[in-house]
């Protein structure tokens, strides 16, 4: 949470709440990471990689449903028949994320979430801190780890008109070897 808070001292773009997560949430993996490397213990280390696995998991799991949704919502069909697979989408998300916490033994802590009714409102903030997460990382990488020059680059992006700074930002997710979450 500190390095996360911290982030947004060093780059913070007005209106553009997605860039500004999913930059402090990069920095806050990045910074939980290096600092373990150097003061954690093994154990510590791995279980804040499984924690991060899960999380990964939880926000492919979103991102999928949230796809699936908005092209339901694309379609011609009547906004009955849109309702009602919208509710089957949901309901199928739900069974998908009890299968994946069977599975994985960790899930868990997002019961609370989905043991409330789901709506487009809480997918969509449910993405905003993982969403560009990808692409910074992909940035950073091609920075050299530097995070001086990850830094600048960042507030190169952030300077940029919001059209351009995500085809940036889309160009580096396209480039990052794991999925956009």
């Amino acid at each position: 949470v500190i390095f996360h808070e911290l982030a947004h001292q060093v780059v913070y773009v007005r209106g553009d709440t997605t860039f500004n997560e999913s930059f402090a949430e990069t920095v806050a993996l990045e910074g939980t990471r290096r600092w373990l490397a150097r003061s954690g213990t093994e154990e510590q280390r791995a279980a804040f990689e499984a924690l991060e696995r899960r999380r990964q998991a939880f926000a492919a799991l979103v991102d999928k449903y949230r796809e699936r949704l908005a092209e339901i919502y694309t379609t011609a069909l009547s906004n009955d028949k849109k309702r009602i697979l919208k509710t089957e989408a949901l309901h199928a998300m739900k069974q998908e994320y009890q299968n994946l916490k069977s599975a994985s033994g960790g899930l868990a802590r997002y019961d609370q979430w989905f043991g409330q009714p789901l709506n487009n409102a809480q997918l969509a903030s449910a993405s905003l801190y993982t969403q560009m997460v990808p692409a910074f990382q992909m940035l950073l990488a091609r920075q050299g780890g530097d995070l001086p020059r990850f830094y600048h680059a960042v507030k190169d992006i952030g300077a940029l008109p919001k059209e351009q700074r995500m085809t940036v930002l889309g160009g580096l997710s396209a480039a990052a070897p794991y999925p956009a979450h």
